[in-house]
């Protein structure tokens, strides 16, 4: 009966299912940037259909989920198996959280899906293998090197006519590597003729399959020959037929898509000459960055780079009249003169690996890269927060963007205070500068979750309840699931290239104020990016409480109060 297996069937149905090599990767690439709380608003009605009593779930025999299966429309065969419903059973009682979002995924990506599917003749449920491959992350990339929505290997993606370089990877392009996937699809099946073969070609390789046809006496059959496959392609067939099942049946299961906190599908391209960088573009626009990443997820650098007939960028059509309104303003990056493209390319998240010491615990890992003991965890698939030493972790890591020196004879910028009113000078125009370094607290906003405590969250993250009740403006010690705290997670040294007398220039510590820091403004730095660092603070306050805002231009240098 669905959904019954956590009370009644034997206890390693869930654990085999949580251990499978293609679930945990499905859930390491729902954790990512691009597939969880960063597009989506966390509305506490999609909570109410996430955390769904399991015993209000329909139950049904092994005789119904077979009828159900076979009604639906599928040129696929939707075979019922034991394997097949212990993975129906995990999507929609164990993982309703990452349905939401698949859910939701699915109205941006299927049009694009089925129109390409339909017009090359390949059966329209293939829209679903993605969720499988990717979570529907196109910047997802697995230990093998497989990149994109449809896990595409480099060589494959190179015989299949898609351009791989320092700038692009049309693996992470949702169209063009659409379009390799399906042709792909087309070649399997013109060997094999039998889609179960064909989704297992696609996950080990048909060398594999034609291995496993051969020690299984010749069968053609994927239930015949699957104890002759790779442990992870086992189980392929069978998590695709539960997708289906689950997102064809989402409604009857109460399960509900997030909805993304802007209209993402009304999204169309225009002409871009390169070479501009996306932090520029989204600073010039003011929309966030990693919606504008997310559109494009196929520039490896977030570097727009220079083509003959222009780069097609995907952009919201709300923000196509003040594109070109600003059409100047956004061709002209001040980043990528002379040098300064190597600052914008080291601005890009990357990875890096770190190795456990004795008696370091994840917690002072944590605080030292900047990051939560949450994000380590999800990074690295880990269930609990034990370490050992020689332990190798994988952290998310933003590098140091180089500071380039200018010639002190710059001319000065032609750009009007209008137009610069919310940008920093890349520069220190026509002044004598030095370099200093500085320490910043780092800070997190968390979302609390059911039963979680002050102290817990302390200990989590390497602080005190005290410290996050003054940085919350707590009264007593109580929490309520979904609230927002702001945490101090570490201290990050910065060097910052400031004007000289600002350098010797007294900054105020934290504690000078109740409830404000000062911050230096960096190179790059604008006021809408000063103040998506801090929950709550916008730009109108920003200029509210620093009155020198209002009569020109940040530069860089210049010590900003900020009221937190």
């Amino acid at each position: 009966m669905l959904c019954s297996f956590s009370l009644f069937a034997a206890p390693n149905n869930d654990e085999r299912c949580d251990l499978d090599p293609v679930i945990r990767q499905m859930d390491s690439l729902f954790y990512s940037t691009f597939t969880k709380d960063k597009i989506y608003v966390h509305e506490q009605e999609l909570d109410k259909y996430i955390n769904y009593p399991i015993d209000q779930l329909p139950k049904y025999t092994d005789d119904d989920l077979r009828m159900r299966l076979q009604a639906i429309p599928s040129l696929v065969p939707m075979t019922f198996a034991p394997q097949v419903k212990s993975f129906i059973e995990f999507f929609v009682c164990k993982r309703r959280a990452l349905m939401t979002r698949m859910l939701a995924n699915a109205q941006i990506y299927f049009p694009l899906f089925e129109e390409t599917l339909d017009r090359k003749g390949v059966p329209i449920e293939f829209r679903y293998l993605p969720i499988i491959e990717s979570a529907f992350n196109p910047h997802a990339v697995s230990k093998a090197g497989a990149t994109g929505l449809w896990q595409l290997m480099y060589g494959t993606a190179k015989h299949l006519g898609l351009n791989i370089d320092s700038y692009v990877d049309e693996r992470r392009d949702p169209a063009k590597s659409t379009e390799a996937a399906i042709k792909y699809l087309k070649m399997m099946y013109d060997i094999y003729g039998d889609w179960h073969l064909v989704l297992a070609a696609y996950n080990s390789g048909p060398g594999n399959v034609n291995k496993a046809i051969a020690r299984s006496g010749g069968s053609r059959n994927f239930w015949t020959i699957m104890p002759y496959l790779p442990a992870e392609t086992r189980s392929y067939v069978p998590i695709f037929i539960a997708a289906v099942y689950a997102m064809h049946y989402a409604d009857d299961y109460m399960l509900k898509p997030a909805e993304p906190k802007r209209e993402l599908y009304a999204v169309d391209t225009i002409l871009v000459p390169g070479r501009i960088s996306l932090a520029h573009i989204a600073k010039v626009l003011e929309m966030p960055l990693e919606e504008l990443q997310f559109l494009n997820p196929s520039l490896r650098a977030s570097i727009i780079p220079f083509t003959q007939n222009g780069f097609p960028l995907n952009l919201p059509v709300n923000y196509f009249s003040l594109f070109e309104a600003r059409k100047e303003e956004i061709l002209n990056d001040p980043m990528m003169a002379n040098q300064d493209i190597v600052a914008a390319m080291s601005a890009v998240p990357k990875h890096v690996w770190v190795k456990v010491k004795q008696n370091e615990t994840i917690q002072k890992i944590a605080a030292r890269y900047s990051c939560s003991v949450a994000e380590i965890k999800r990074w690295n698939n880990l269930k609990t927060t034990a370490l050992q030493p020689g332990q190798k972790l994988k952290i998310m890591v933003m590098p140091d963007t180089p500071v380039i020196p200018q010639p002190s004879n710059s001319v000065a910028s032609t750009s009007t205070p209008e137009s610069d009113s919310l940008l920093a000078n890349a520069s220190t125009v026509g002044t004598s500068t030095q370099t200093i370094t500085k320490y910043e607290p780092v800070y997190k906003i968390i979302t609390v979750e059911g039963g979680e405590t002050l102290s817990k969250l302390a200990a989590r993250h390497s602080t005190s309840v005290d410290e996050i009740m003054k940085l919350n403006n707590l009264r007593n010690t109580a929490l309520s699931v979904g609230q927002k705290l702001r945490i101090k997670t570490g201290m990050k040294a910065v060097s910052v290239q400031v004007p000289v007398e600002a350098a010797t220039t007294p900054i105020a510590k934290e504690e000078d104020c109740a409830n404000c820091i000062k911050y230096v403004v960096q190179p790059g730095d604008t006021l809408w990016s000063i103040a998506e660092k801090y929950e709550g603070v916008t730009i109108q306050k920003l200029k509210e409480t620093n009155q020198f805002i209002q009569d020109r231009p940040i530069k860089v240098g210049d010590v900003i109060k900020i009221v937190l």
